[in-house]
């Protein structure tokens, strides 16, 4: 487990490792900064000196001062590394290996005092339980819980599973059993039923040997009804303990039990047993810069009220674990807050995700991130939110299901990732996923994303149910077997153009409600392998559709177009330079990747268009003033709360009301003398109410909309520019009187080119 080194130059925070460096220690308030030492082998009654290190994290952490700098010494560390106090923004606090050295921050404690059981089993004491997180490894290998069947010798996403013939809401046959009445009560059931969206966790309350039914503890929806040929696994009973590197822990008696792997004497191993959910907490911290260091069995936690943190060189392993809750929310390296940066880490092995971005204003650059997802449940390898992040140059591969979950990402930037190898437990996903989100002209672009490995429905770039104002542009999509780029509907404002697509199925839409509502979404300069099979309305332009297009040489990765192929199409244009995707750990971007709003053909330019931020944030209140947010109807198709609607809105709406009530919006960026389209829709309490939506100062007298409609209405004003305007006022405008109420959402105004 090394460390990626840092290239020189950067214009980042990086540990500056000079010959004039403080090896004295000072008190808080003194004029320098100082330094400390930490190694297994000092103490805590020491200075904290190279030659006196202190022994703990601990100590060092609650002397740490802004400004300060501590170097941990060769071995590993079995307490959380918890900062006392925050760093300045001139005066950081930085925690770093020394040379090359490696330095461990584990979240596992050794397990001794092996004795011998009947059957090649050994057991030893262990005090503590996680319970569902659980995780017992030999040195640096995750070793598995005892299950049924075994898992195989590739465990993580190709494990032996069995195959049920049926079941129902509560129950599962497999017809091959043989036990007695009662044999498998108070297994873990672990399971892909039904569409086998995910594998789901559920107890075993009781087991009909006439039948061969398990029946379990949680009922199923009519998605997850067990049909034939879906895979299931037992675990978490002493019965299923018989295979070598399985382990059983026995809560009662407080025991670890063991099948030592291989055949390996039990005490010539390092048998070590998770113990702490975070190796690093910086939750509440900021300004902490932690460069070169090992992080094993444990996460690293940062929360809302951590700030400009710096994770960087930093090798991590088996982050956050659970087969039964998909944690990756709140266990793994959670990078929430805000202006974090992540760059050239090598982080792998999560049952959920390795990495959780919340908040704003983050970068995750140059990583290598791997081996997520491997509980088969929903939060990807990698789970993007929030606004304004930059996820960019890194390599993204192997997932349970999803690779990158992007629910809830907005204004952000995701380009030049290497994303590969999604689906091994799962179908009907994306390596690319995100639903119900106003991306807010989020660009997806020079993306690689390829080699999908799910049953079914296996999507590369997938925006589903109310997916809006997504820009999806240079990209490569190949050995895919259905659509490269889905955008399931309704869908509104969402560009795709310039994107390559090779070995994959046609671009589609879909909507349990069948609204076949994709609205101002443009398809441009794409190369695809069947025809598209979108609604009549969408604009296409200037494809290329072929299942065999002319590229240079696909199958070793050259996808650029052939010297007789179409001009202006696919993800690589003739002039421009030669992109690659994908993290190089000893050469980061430089300098590095920042985001900028972007300005592209046919984006809206409306800010807050589905007033997801949370706020009226670009908008102000006008008239009685009353405009607030309210609860959204979700996907408005059944599937999220009340029947289906012409429109879902996600997680707000607008309303307005009593009285004449509204807000407006100014729109910059617009060219004079050019014809611009808005939308929205609207609807009003009842019918003796009114709702409009208008446009004025853009050269030209106020134009505007309106209905008087309990139902959701969309609203089209068409408009242009003056001469010399270059901009515009748009309105939603409760425009009677009386005491009911106006609601909103879903604002469209495309950028004319």
């Amino acid at each position: 487990m090394n460390a990626p080194k840092a290239k020189a130059g950067l214009g980042v925070v990086l540990l500056a490792m000079t010959v004039a460096v403080v090896s004295c220690n000072r008190g808080p308030g003194a004029g320098e900064a100082s330094v400390y030492y930490v190694s297994p082998a000092g103490s805590d009654s020491d200075p904290g000196t190279i030659d006196r290190p202190f022994a703990t994290l601990a100590k060092v952490a609650s002397v740490l001062q802004p400004g300060d700098t501590c170097y941990l010494r060769e071995g590993v560390y079995r307490d959380v590394l918890r900062p006392a106090r925050s760093g300045t923004a001139d005066r950081p606090i930085t925690i770093s290996n020394y040379k090359d050295e490696t330095a461990v921050l584990s979240g596992a404690d050794p397990i001794t005092g092996w004795q011998a059981e009947e059957g090649g089993v050994w057991s030893a004491p262990m005090s503590w339980s996680l319970d569902d997180g659980n995780q017992v490894f030999n040195a640096d290998e995750m070793l598995f819980e005892a299950r049924w069947p075994d898992a195989g010798p590739k465990p993580f996403y190709e494990p032996r599973r069995a195959w049920a013939w049926g079941g129902s809401s509560q129950t599962l046959v497999y017809g091959k059993f043989s036990d007695a009445d009662d044999a498998w009560v108070g297994a873990e059931l672990w399971c892909a039923s039904g569409a086998a969206w995910i594998c789901w966790t559920a107890k075993v309350t009781g087991y009909d040997a006439e039948t061969h039914t398990l029946s379990f503890d949680r009922e199923l929806g009519p998605w997850y009804l067990p049909r034939p040929g879906n895979r299931f696994v037992l675990r978490g009973l002493r019965r299923c303990l018989d295979a070598p590197g399985e382990w059983f822990y026995d809560s009662e008696a407080k025991r670890l039990l063991l099948i030592p792997p291989d055949g390996a004497e039990v005490n010539a191993l390092t048998i070590q047993a998770k113990r702490r959910t975070d190796a690093v907490d910086l939750s509440g911290r900021s300004y902490i810069t932690l460069t070169g260091l090992h992080v094993f069995a444990g996460g690293i936690r940062m929360d809302d009220e951590s700030s400009h943190n710096t994770l960087q060189n930093l090798t991590a392993r088996f982050v956050s674990h659970s087969w039964s809750r998909d944690i990756g929310a709140r266990a793994g390296i959670l990078i929430h807050g805000n202006n974090h940066l992540v760059l050239s880490c090598d982080l792998g092995y999560s049952s959920a995700s390795v990495v959780s971005v919340e908040g704003r204003d983050h970068r995750i650059i140059n990583c290598l991130i791997t081996h997520g997802g491997y509980a088969g449940l929903w939060n990807g390898t990698v789970r993007l939110s929030g606004r304004r992040i930059v996820f960019s140059h890194n390599t993204v591969r192997h997932a349970g299901r999803d690779l990158i979950n992007t629910f809830g990402l907005m204004e952000s930037l995701v380009q030049y990732n290497d994303v590969s190898d999604a689906g091994w437990l799962t179908g009907d996903l994306g390596m690319f996923f995100g639903c119900n989100t106003d991306y807010a002209n989020t660009e997806f672009r020079y993306n690689w994303v390829h080699d999908s490995h799910a049953a079914h429905h296996a999507v590369g770039i997938y925006f589903d149910h109310l997916s809006h104002n997504a820009i999806v542009h240079h990209n490569v999509v190949w050995n895919v077997g259905m659509d490269p780029i889905r955008v399931s509907n309704p869908s509104y404002g969402t560009l795709v153009f310039n994107n390559t697509s090779w070995r994959t199925g046609a671009v589609r839409t879909f909507d349990h409600s069948r609204r076949n509502d994709l609205f101002a979404c443009r398809f441009d300069n794409n190369i695809v392998n069947e025809p598209f099979r979108v609604p009549d309305h969408v604009v296409q332009a200037n494809n290329l559709i072929d299942p065999d297009p002319p590229l240079r040489d696909p199958a070793a990765g050259d996808f650029r177009l052939a010297e007789d192929a179409p001009p202006g199409v696919g993800a690589y244009e003739p002039g421009e330079p030669l992109w690659r995707a994908g993290c190089d750990l000893e050469d980061p971007p430089d300098p590095l990747p920042v985001y900028r709003p972007p300005r592209i053909a046919w984006m809206n330019t409306v800010t807050n268009a589905c007033f997801e931020f949370g706020t009226l944030e670009g908008w102000s209140k006008t008239h009685a003033g009353s405009a607030e947010l309210v609860k959204g109807n979700d996907w408005g198709n059944n599937w999220g709360q009340g029947p289906a609607q012409p429109t879902g809105t996600s997680k707000f709406e607008l309303k307005l009301g009593p009285g004449r009530d509204g807000v407006s919006q100014a729109v910059s960026g617009l060219s004079p003398g050019r014809t611009y389209t808005l939308s929205a829709w609207v609807r009003v309490s009842d019918a003796a109410e009114s709702v409009e939506v208008g446009v004025a100062d853009y050269g030209g007298h106020e134009v505007t909309a309106s209905t008087s409609s309990t139902e959701w209405t969309r609203l089209i004003v068409d408009f242009t520019t003056g001469a010399d305007a270059q901009s515009a006022t748009i309105t939603i405008l409760k425009a009677s009187d009386g005491a009911g109420s106006a609601w909103g959402d879903n604002v469209t105004l495309p950028l004319a080119p």
